[in-house]
């Protein structure tokens, strides 16, 4: 056969049997399961996560046929990226890269730097005396109720908004009696005082750096104060309130860049997957090769030890006949004793790569029991194309630049820390923030016989509330805030941190570009060295056997020796391992090639998303 080896001749019905693969079953998905209902409810769910996969599809089990596995190079790859748990880790890594995006998207500080929100609530300022000791600075802390969030730990460069809505609802109910020294304001020694708040705060950040916020604030207050004009008494409040900042955390460049960090992260976690299921793919396709080779290799060496077993009878009739010396047996004996022990070694390493095969087939490797008793026939031949037909050096680099998931990995990380870069850069402008708001008030209670009370302030909360939506007290605030620390050393050490960071991802990559073409050089001088080797290797094996012919040819004619028969063919044994050898080291040499390029699954027809949903 030009330019191929023999392989293990398989019947029409064998190779039927290999194509006829029974479908592959199902597995379940590993992505986690968003909670359904309401979105009012479904938000406070967790999602829920799968169990782990125990075990892969039914396809092997459909390609064994009285215990024998007839494995072609498809089939094997498509077990192997069903069984990896390699692969089935980096599956997880892409499900929750997707996930960080989300945490991303949703703003606030990164995940691990802890947040504070705090809620005060109060009477409000001026309403009964606790209302006017409290705005005075008397007593406990007074004010409108106030919902802040602030992040504990310092993360570093500019800290996101929180992007997703927040509503805070509170509410406070209060018994307190306390001793009065001001006669004038409460008219008795002790003040008994009876109240209850509600707080309600609609606050979300956009991705400019700003912060837009509604709250509003009612209270309701019974005291037994004898000076009250009005008791009991209900306030309400409502306010808007807008605030931006200007220099530092400003922009979304700024406070997006972990949103597009994590993107990248989603496709580094691709690439990473595409490497992984290169490697697999890579491995599968060295040791099926291999086992390939150990059986030709067990087939030459079962054949050797039949031809020196023939020999050795054959022997055995001459001497009884007289026609060869009695010496001539010893000779036959040990070529036959010298066959036998190639044959075990060539069993034992065929039994050995076929283990290596099995472990690569199933989630149990060999520990399967369906696998244990089972022998493996790969029906692919291995062959050694007549020519390479490889592009120039250049074409070849360019097509690793674009294709290899390590050289995508390196521009990616190089990516990502120019973004941070941008982040800290930002950090070191100062604090500059401004902001408007505009809040009504209204007060309303029972006018107490004889104080005087205006009637427009009788009434309960609805009559309050009347007096917010009408506007009738309409207060507006604008402010700005500055602040700087005087050195910044901080601010710029992150930044010069994360700008040497970036800069070192750089050389990273160009040094990754240097390998790469050292890397594809080597490897193309690789596959011709391979291919010379196999050249001289299938020729030395000609040379063999027209050798090993001719001793056969003159030992019938009595012109040649035993010794002659012997050493003839046990030069053709080794040179029929030695191009077994050179074969299987120009498939790997081609494996190695494609794999330096990026295209070991275009080669071999394997796509990425069947691969992600195995």
């Amino acid at each position: 056969m030009k330019n191929s080896l023999l392989h293990l001749a398989l019947c029409p019905a064998l190779a039927a049997l290999a194509a006829a693969n029974a479908p592959a079953q199902a597995l379940p998905p590993i992505a986690p399961v968003k909670p359904q209902g309401l979105p009012i409810v479904r938000s406070y769910q967790p999602v829920q996560v799968p169990e782990l996969r125990v075990s892969g599809s039914s396809r092997l089990h459909g390609l064994i046929r009285a215990g024998t596995l007839y494995l072609s190079v498809r089939d094997a790859i498509a077990l192997a990226l069903e069984s990896s748990l390699d692969l089935e880790i980096e599956r997880y890594n892409i499900v929750s890269a997707g996930w960080q995006v989300q945490r991303a998207q949703s703003g606030g500080p990164l995940r691990g730097v802890t947040g504070a929100s705090t809620v005060a609530v109060s009477v409000g300022a001026g309403q009964g005396v606790a209302g006017i000791q409290r705005s005075g600075g008397a007593g406990s802390a007074g004010g409108i109720a106030t919902v802040s969030g602030a992040a504990l730990i310092q993360q570093i460069g500019p800290i996101t908004p929180q992007l997703d809505p927040v509503l805070s609802i509170s509410s406070t109910f209060s018994h307190q009696t306390t001793p009065e020294d001001q006669l004038i304001l409460a008219g008795a020694n002790e003040l008994v005082d009876t109240f209850r708040t509600y707080d309600a705060q609609l606050q979300q950040g956009l991705l400019t750096g700003a912060t837009v916020r509604m709250a509003y604030h009612d209270s309701y207050e019974n005291e037994s104060a004898p000076t009250d004009v009005l008791n009991p008494t209900s306030f309400a409040y409502f306010g808007i309130s807008y605030s931006q900042s200007l220099l530092k955390g400003f922009g979304e460049r700024v406070n997006g860049r972990f949103i597009r960090i994590a993107g990248r992260g989603v496709a580094r976690s691709q690439q990473q997957f595409r490497a992984r299921v290169i490697a697999v793919v890579a491995g599968v396709l060295n040791d099926y090769w291999d086992l390939s080779v150990a059986a030709g290799d067990l087939q030459y060496k079962r054949r050797n030890f039949e031809l020196a077993q023939e020999l050795l009878a054959d022997i055995r009739k001459q001497i009884a006949a007289g026609a060869v010396p009695a010496d001539d047996l010893i000779a036959a004996q040990s070529a036959a004793a010298l066959q036998q022990q190639a044959l075990r070694v060539a069993a034992n390493a065929a039994i050995q790569r076929e283990n290596a095969m099995k472990d690569l087939l199933t989630w149990h490797g060999i520990q399967d029991p369906a696998l244990d008793a089972v022998h493996i026939v790969t029906v692919d031949p291995l062959a050694v194309p007549d020519i390479d037909d490889l592009p120039p050096i250049a074409e070849l680099l360019a097509t690793a630049r674009n294709g290899r998931p390590d050289m995508v990995l390196a521009r990616m990380a190089a990516e990502a820390a120019q973004i941070t870069a941008t982040g800290t850069a930002n950090g070191l402008l100062p604090n500059l923030r401004v902001g408007v708001s505009t809040y009504n008030f209204g007060q309303t209670g029972t006018p107490v016989p004889g104080a005087g009370a205006d009637p427009y302030f009788a009434g309960g909360l609805g009559s309050a509330l009347g007096e917010v939506l009408r506007r009738n007290f309409p207060n507006e605030r604008a402010f700005i805030s500055f602040s700087a620390p005087l050195k910044n050393r901080q601010a710029q050490a992150d930044y010069d941190i994360d700008a040497l960071s970036h800069r070192q991802t750089q050389l990273n990559m160009q040094r990754t570009l240097n390998n790469l073409a050292v890397d594809i050089s080597n490897q193309v001088a690789a596959i011709r060295q391979a291919r010379a080797r196999y050249a001289a290797a299938v020729e030395s094996r000609q040379l063999s056997e027209k050798l090993l012919a001719g001793e056969d040819r003159k030992l019938h004619y009595g012109t040649s020796t035993v010794n002659n028969v012997v050493n003839s063919r046990r030069d053709l044994a080794n040179a029929q391992s030695a191009e077994l050898a050179a074969a299987a080291a120009y498939v790997h040499a081609k494996v190695a090639l494609d794999q330096g390029l990026g295209l070991t699954l275009e080669r071999n027809d394997v796509s990425i998303d069947d691969a992600m949903k195995q």
